[in-house]
């Protein structure tokens, strides 16, 4: 708030010096209110764009951990496929095909490639539990950014209207007290005197 001196500096009369004092700290505390909004909308669209953001890369990780869990299935299934063709072109031609020790050797083949797929499966599972959790901790974040922003912004208004309450008070002229109901021609409650 202006000091009513800078006004009459500036060539003001007192009383028209006082009342732009009054009138400035008003309209200071207004803008100052809503700037803070201003300011809360900004950061509230910030915190929304980085969040979606996230979410979207988060999208696009489970996307690629669901690719890549494929591929090694894959990759595995091949690769069991190459050794069960491989045992039955070595243990064929022996006349073996068709033994118990065949048989073992093509469960083995068998259980490795299910403890691996296993092994994928669990993998995929730690990696999209992350990425939810990822998920969780920036919807946490976006709303504990809205709730400072909001802090903040009462924060100011507040500020604002205490300023406002303050320059507002300087309105009263000296001496005078109105008092409802009196017009001004009855004494003062506090004071018992007559105020014209």
């Amino acid at each position: 708030m202006c000091h009513p001196a800078v006004f009459m500096a500036m060539g003001a009369g007192a009383g028209t010096a006082g009342t732009l004092a009054v009138v400035s700290g008003i309209g200071l505390a207004g803008f100052s209110i809503m700037q803070a909004k201003s300011a809360q909308k900004a950061q509230n669209a910030l915190a929304t764009q980085a969040y979606q953001d996230k979410q979207e890369q988060i999208k696009d990780n489970r996307m690629s951990v669901k690719l890549e869990t494929m591929q090694k299935g894959n990759a595995l299934a091949q690769e069991f496929l190459r050794r069960q063709a491989t045992n039955r072109a070595l243990l064929s031609p022996s006349g073996i095909g068709q033994s118990n020790s065949f048989e073992a050797a093509m469960q083995y083949n068998k259980s490795q490639y299910h403890q691996e797929l296993n092994a994928v499966a669990i993998n995929e599972t730690r990696r999209n539990a992350d990425l939810a959790y990822a998920s969780q901790e920036s919807r946490i974040e976006l709303q504990s950014t809205k709730i400072a922003t909001r802090s903040a912004f009462q924060q100011a208004l507040l500020k604002g209207i205490v300023t406002g309450s303050k320059a507002a008070s300087g309105i009263k002229t000296s001496g005078t007290e109105i008092v409802p109901g009196d017009a001004g021609f009855s004494p003062s409650p506090k004071t018992g005197e007559f105020k014209y």
